[in-house]
């Protein structure tokens, strides 16, 4: 069995972020910690469990813009095998169409059974690459799955999705997005950690990938400070109707 998972290394979500001079990004510097994105994690956890029950090899795949080589050695201390990492400095101000391209240049010829990615990259909250690679190389896709069971001939995944759970089966090759609930990640230990140093990391370029640019992001800010809430005392019966007045009156919602 050949799992490819792909990530995506990007802030940690717990960073507090500063926006550039020119108001449309993040500013870039020191203090921000690169992390395996939490959903392309669950992905990381799945392709070898995978592997554990199957055998067979777990590749990673990577874009790179300066900051990965950390975060694949952290999967590759977790269990998978090799990594990819495509340095293309251009393809990090691309549109998501690209990079979607400039993956398939390199995963297309590694003829995986089954590609995992997460449901979407916490940087940008796109869910576009997995779905988009299936369409480029002509794959089953399930996205957003919650639980997995994968034999020699195909996978099972459950989705779920607005009370209810949905399920679906693929033979082989087939994408799959990962959701949170899917699994628990497992902390690396330090043999593992040892051992990952030496792992192959082949750094390639996407040169036959054509790079476009047609998103454009032209501004980036906080969310606005909300004002504190009123609070209000008295009896039950004074409690309900300022209550009331306040929801018809200022908030107009009755």
């Amino acid at each position: 069995m050949k799992v490819v998972t792909l990530l995506k290394v990007t802030p940690d979500t717990e960073t507090k972020f500063q926006i550039n001079s020119a108001g449309t990004d993040i500013a870039e510097d020191s203090s921000i910690e690169y992390i395996i994105g939490p959903y392309d994690e669950y992905g990381v956890e799945a392709a070898i469990q995978i592997k554990e029950k199957l055998g067979g090899e777990v590749i990673s795949v990577t874009i790179g813009s300066g900051n990965e080589e950390k975060s694949i050695r952290k999967a590759m201390a977790m269990g998978v095998d090799s990594g990819i990492l495509i340095n293309n400095a251009d393809l990090k101000s691309s549109d998501p169409l690209s990079i979607a391209k400039a993956i398939k240049e390199v995963v297309e010829p590694l003829n995986a059974d089954i590609i995992i990615c997460g449901k979407l990259a916490t940087d940008t909250s796109d869910s576009f690459i997995g779905p988009a690679l299936a369409a480029l190389m002509n794959i089953p896709v399930i996205s957003e799955i919650s639980s997995l069971e994968v034999t020699e001939e195909g996978v099972v995944a459950t989705r779920d999705a607005a009370g209810r759970k949905e399920r679906f089966e693929s033979k082989f090759p087939v994408i799959l997005t990962a959701d949170k609930g899917l699994n628990e990640p497992r902390y690396p230990k330090l043999p593992m950690i040892m051992k990952a140093k030496k792992k192959p990391l082949d750094k390639k370029d996407t040169a036959g990938t054509e790079i476009r640019k047609n998103v454009t992001q032209v501004k980036a800010e906080f969310p606005a400070t909300k004002s504190a809430g009123k609070k209000i005392t008295g009896t039950p019966d004074e409690l309900v109707s300022e209550l009331v007045t306040g929801l018809t009156t200022k908030e107009k919602i009755l």
